[in-house]
């Protein structure tokens, strides 16, 4: 049987990263050859702040323009502009600016409104008076994205939206365990995991996700339940996760909610493709604001520098015009599918 060594979930490392900084705790070790290029671009970010920097350019990584634009406005007396690549000046962040200066944050838009780069004087954040007294938290109704709750409850506002996710619920529980002393959370990552479902759910075949368990954290575990219907079995062991083609696709339509787990709408909509299985796609609005346009990307078949299309042409044998794109969360991915195709 083939082992397959995943990175760890840059979701929970960008996380701790954060908590680590409020903190005053050393960062993450990031030595390991495997360590998603999103994790050390963020920890690359937090220790050119923490050493006086006055700009920052994330490049494409949407989650350190988030979870930074509220950890720098947080930091009272420093002004910090936060930039990227022209993708990421296209990405929409005003719902999380807007919910900020609610907490009295001071961010200036240096460019285009509602967009990046922001310019940020860090000042000491304050609950507003009525949601003080009342207790209830600044909600955003519809967030763009989940990691705008994420970014403020990680530097310790009350904020919500009205319906959580399980990125939201990941990001309360290393909060809470965060608080009770907890400080290891390292977890190989079931959004990369996703396309050795893939490869097995088209090729067949078994192999041996070394490393992975059972998560409390990681919503996107979701993918061993959503591929059983394309034929690909899960089996838990003591050092990982069995997956296996078993039985037969079912090429009934397959309708699918990605609200909760945007990360896997790539990899779901290009297996069923493969497969002749009809995908009804529902809550893919946030697939615009990705690091690409990921419906027009899975359409065209174009990765626009996405990771995650990449990965998902990758699994299926299709051509793939970027496959250094994948280092931003999977850096050993197109070595290991090489080195199993033989």
């Amino acid at each position: 049987m083939t082992h397959i060594q995943l990175p760890i979930s840059k979701s929970i490392a960008n996380r701790l990263l954060i908590l680590q900084a409020l903190s005053g705790e050393p960062l993450l070790d990031v030595s390991a050859s495997a360590t998603p290029d999103d994790v050390l671009l963020m920890r690359s970010a937090l220790e050119a702040i923490n050493n006086g920097a006055e700009e920052i350019n994330i490049e494409n990584c949407g989650t350190a323009m988030r979870f930074l634009t509220a950890y720098c406005a947080q930091l009272e007396g420093r002004t910090i502009l936060l930039t990227g690549s022209p993708r990421m000046q296209k990405r929409p962040i005003g719902q999380l600016v807007e919910a900020l200066t609610r907490f009295g944050a001071d961010i200036w838009y240096d460019g285009e409104r509602n967009y990046p780069p922001l310019r940020i004087h860090g000042k000491k954040l304050v609950t507003p008076v009525l949601e003080y007294v009342s207790g209830k938290p600044i909600t955003i109704r519809i967030p763009d994205s989940s990691q705008y709750i994420s970014a403020m409850l990680l530097i310790g506002l009350n904020a919500d939206a009205t319906k959580s996710s399980p990125y939201i619920r990941m990001t309360r529980a290393m909060c809470a365990k965060w608080k009770a002393g907890q400080r290891h959370f390292e977890e190989r990552d079931w959004s990369s995991a996703a396309f050795w479902y893939e490869y097995v759910a088209l090729h067949g075949g078994q192999l041996h996700l070394d490393g992975l368990t059972n998560s409390d954290l990681q919503g996107d575990q979701v993918i061993a339940k959503w591929f059983r219907r394309l034929g690909v079995e899960t089996t838990f062991t003591k050092d990982g996760v069995i997956i296996e083609k078993s039985k037969r696709t079912i090429h009934l339509p397959y309708i699918i909610d990605f609200a909760n787990n945007p990360d896997l709408y790539p990899v779901m909509a290009i297996t069923c493709r493969q497969l002749h299985v009809p995908l009804i796609a529902r809550g893919t609005a946030s697939q615009r604001i990705k690091e690409s346009d990921r419906l027009e990307s899975v359409k065209t078949r174009q990765t626009q520098g996405d990771h995650r299309i990449a990965m998902s042409l990758l699994a299926a044998d299709l051509p793939c015009d970027d496959v250094d794109c994948v280092r931003k969360s999977y850096p050993g991915f197109y070595e290991q599918l090489c080195q199993l195709r033989g």
